[in-house]
């Protein structure tokens, strides 16, 4: 059915012109709007010229996705929670031409040598989910990232930031996790569980295109510290200041600018 339409048949349906192309795909993992200012913030201190902001149609289907054109070139950039409607969006972006697309978000810590506001970034991202049985049926829940994009990431993210490098647990039923759940994660081996990256990764290789995952450590679950800890909201300022200098490294290699 709907996996056999073509980039002719959606453009078509989405009133888009027929040599719409999409050339790279940001999404930051949150349901706050705050990334979008951010995202012009870290443009304009760069000084990148020839920008434009705009919407992809009049749809309310691509309503929170932002067309930035830059030098003629057009990049989606979108906040998205949990992986539904962000495996149909990577799904088009994908059929439009995007090569890469790459998610930055906030994940609960695993990984007791790290804290708060480390960076990880995924080898791989395990996920026990209908849409990564879809796009990646045989990878026995293992959904891998680009390691030549997590490297050249890893680089520019490592001189300023503590960088960790290893698998995360994607799990989008954060208020369904226990404290055994965290432990057995925990003792397996993840770094992190975060909401989005194995969606990421799945319908990327379907499609033979380039993806990797950014990761703020938010809550700190191994050590106990939830989104309800008391120092949990003074950390806040941190983190978006960490996920600045993420955004422009992804930027950077999205979009070969910044």
């Amino acid at each position: 059915m709907y996996k056999t339409f073509s980039a002719v048949d959606y453009k078509k349906h989405h009133n888009l012109p027929h040599d719409y192309t999409v050339h790279g795909f940001i999404i930051v993992g949150t349901f706050h709007p705050g990334p979008y200012a951010q995202l012009k913030e870290v443009l304009a201190e760069f000084g990148v010229k020839h920008i434009s902001y705009g919407k992809v149609n009049d749809s309310p289907y691509f309503a929170p996705i932002i067309e930035l054109t830059i030098e003629g070139k057009i990049y989606w950039f979108t906040i998205a929670y949990g992986g539904t409607i962000l495996s149909e969006w990577v799904h088009l972006a994908c059929l439009f031409g995007s090569q890469t697309n790459v998610v930055i978000g906030q994940c609960g810590g695993l990984f007791a040598e790290a804290d708060t506001p480390d960076i990880i970034v995924p080898t791989y991202a395990y996920a026990n989910e209908s849409i990564t049985r879809m796009y990646e049926p045989n990878q026995n829940h293992r959904h891998n990232s680009n390691e030549q994009l997590n490297q050249k990431l890893i680089k520019s993210l490592s001189q300023t930031h503590k960088v960790w490098h290893g698998p995360t647990m994607t799990c989008q039923a954060m208020m369904a996790e226990t404290w055994e759940d965290i432990q057995q994660w925990s003792a397996e081996g993840y770094y992190g569980v975060e909401m989005e990256a194995s969606t990421i990764f799945a319908v990327s290789n379907h499609f033979e295109r380039r993806s990797a995952a950014v990761l703020v450590i938010g809550d700190n679950l191994v050590k106990q510290k939830t989104v309800h800890d008391v120092n949990y909201g003074g950390g806040l300022d941190a983190r978006l200041a960490v996920r600045r200098d993420i955004l422009a490294a992804v930027l950077k290699e999205v979009t070969g600018k910044v």
